[in-house]
């Protein structure tokens, strides 16, 4: 038998969950990345609770975008200011 889809074992949706968190904190709360992504906030509000299998391809490539871009705009402040970046605890 083969294994099941990858979005529907635990841990894609466990880190579904941990993208669309940070994608919330970028954008400003829920409703504003629903708005964005395209979708219902109670979509939104399942896939970070990990309730479901996560969101599909396309609204997924969109979350991954949005911090992708994220990213960039910070290493391109830090850059101009010529500031290192700040190391979370967790990284060695």
């Amino acid at each position: 038998m083969p294994p099941p889809a990858m979005e529907q074992q635990p841990r894609w949706a466990e880190m579904c969950a941990r993208i669309l968190q940070q994608c919330e904190s970028i954008r400003g709360g829920r409703e504003n990345l629903a708005e964005f992504l395209g979708v219902h906030p109670t979509e939104v509000a399942y896939w970070v609770a990990g309730k479901s299998g996560g969101p599909s391809r396309e609204v997924f490539e969109r979350a991954v975008g949005l911090i992708l871009e994220e990213h960039d705009r910070r290493a391109q402040m830090l850059q101009r200011t010529g500031q290192t970046p700040r190391r979370r605890k967790n990284d060695n």
